[in-house]
């Protein structure tokens, strides 16, 4: 994962001085939401991982090349 550029925080506040919210510049908010939509992805496969393990293991899986050709007779 890439590192985040460090550059001087600006921050919103209310009233009363009081921190509400950030300002980002577009390119670190677009490395933010890459690294949140890899952390889903890896949160993911870790949800699923052992069962599937457990069905390969099983002999409970397809191929890819079975599951293509099984489409392409569905699509006919």
């Amino acid at each position: 994962m890439k590192t985040l550029d460090s550059k001087p925080e600006q921050f919103l506040t209310d009233a009363n001085g009081k921190r509400t919210g950030v300002l980002l510049d577009l390119k670190t908010y677009a490395q933010l939401r890459e690294a949140e939509e890899e952390l889903a992805d890896i949160q993911a496969y870790d949800a699923v991982r052992d069962r599937a393990h457990s069905e390969i293991a099983a002999g409970q899986y397809v191929t890819l090349t079975s599951y293509r050709n099984r489409r392409a007779r569905k699509a006919k």
